[in-house]
């Protein structure tokens, strides 16, 4: 593994900005496409960053290349009872997420489909100036930044059948002060101190077309080992692997120009030793709707909206104050517009602000509170071939 984490490094470096909470760590969706319709769409695949929710639907894509660029600003607030002398602190950082990706037609009879795409999927991450506890030198900062690099293959039938499978590879940055202190052992890492780990999963995914105006789709990612943050040992009780995910739903045209998207998806949180259970993390139920309309030829508009409960609830509250992934809802809406070959799409993404506080006594961190909100906006560019 440690062959593959250095080859990969230089690439992986690039698209590595750290993405903050959506669902859990991940992203609710990548690229402006996904995006403009809050993630949904798993039936109803619009361009090549599919093959991360679906790959089956390559099948039903003009070949071709995507790149996007998402500017993500999320604001994330604390108030620690654990510290009352630090008062509320608010941590605004602005971050910069890319993503690129491609389908490939196989062969003469165009049935059969190769798509490979690289991006920052998921993260997390605070950095406030006081420690959430009083006594602690360090407790300010997490920061956790993973990118994917997946290849898949898709092939249709002619009962409106397709089906897509793949290796998913995971690079993924750490750092944080929280082992930091005075009780620390010498070897215990200093601030900004990154360690790298890399992983691997894999995804499956099928689509059925039912009708002219009705199709079906299901996805499963599998769970997506990973070594260890070496140098965390003792942070974590085990590699900090990612979560399995299921995705179904359907996508019907209403009229002959909107079409619109359900989804459920199931994340696994709290299946994984140490997100579930050591951090507390529960499984998410997320739903999604979408909508896109093709307003004329050139310009088509999307919107949508999520809806999941939070991984975390108010007992593991101030464990994971400096991984406040409690978001649940999120707005959406985006645009395109094309010339030929050559098209250009925009994304807008409200997270819509959440607060939890925790429970238990004062002195074990009961009654503080974490909030955020997030905006983010994504830029992209698509050519077909």
């Amino acid at each position: 593994m440690k062959t593959i984490r250095w080859s990969s490094t230089a690439l992986l470096l690039a698209i590595l900005p750290m993405a903050h909470a959506t669902e859990g760590v991940n992203l609710i969706g990548i690229g402006p496409r996904q995006q403009g319709a809050a993630g949904a769409g798993v039936a109803a695949a619009q361009d090549s960053t599919w093959l991360i929710l679906n790959p089956a639907g390559l099948a039903d894509l003009q070949p071709g290349v995507d790149a996007s660029f998402q500017v993500f600003g999320p604001s994330r607030t604390i108030e620690s009872t654990a510290n009352p002398g630090a008062g509320k602190q608010k941590d605004d950082s602005v971050f910069y997420i890319p993503s690129l990706s491609a389908a490939f037609a196989l062969g003469q009879n165009r049935n059969q489909f190769f798509g490979v795409g690289l991006y920052g999927a998921s993260g997390m991450g605070v950095d406030y100036d006081q420690p959430r506890v009083g006594f602690s030198e360090g407790d300010t900062r997490t920061e956790l930044a993973i990118a994917k690099l997946t290849a898949t293959y898709a092939r249709s039938f002619d009962n409106g059948l397709r089906i897509g499978a793949g290796p998913v590879l995971v690079f993924g940055r750490f750092r944080t002060d929280m082992e930091t202190s005075q009780t620390g052992p010498p070897s215990a890492p200093a601030p900004d101190d990154w360690n790298d780990a890399t992983g691997i999963g894999a995804i499956v995914g099928a689509n059925q077309r039912i009708n002219d105006r009705l199709r079906i789709g299901a996805s499963y990612v599998s769970e997506q080992f990973m070594e260890d943050y070496g140098d965390y040992g003792r942070l974590f009780a085990d590699s900090l692997d990612l979560p399995q995910q299921v995705t179904a739903g359907l996508a019907y045209k209403w009229v002959d120009d909107v079409e619109i998207a359900l989804d459920y998806r199931w994340i696994g949180w709290g299946q994984l030793d140490t997100f579930g259970d050591q951090f507390g993390w529960e499984d998410q139920q997320i739903v999604k709707a979408g909508a896109t309309w093709t307003a004329t030829a050139r310009l088509t508009l999307r919107a949508g909206i999520s809806h999941g409960n939070s991984p975390i609830g108010r007992k593991d509250v101030f464990a994971n104050a400096l991984f406040p992934a409690i978001m649940e809802t999120h707005l959406a809406g985006g645009a395109s517009y094309r010339f030929d070959r050559f098209a250009l799409h925009f994304a807008y993404v409200h997270g819509v602000e959440e607060e939890l506080t925790a429970s238990g006594p004062p002195e074990a961190g009961g009654g503080t509170a974490v909030r955020m909100a997030q905006n983010s906006a994504t830029f992209g560019a698509s050519w077909t071939f």
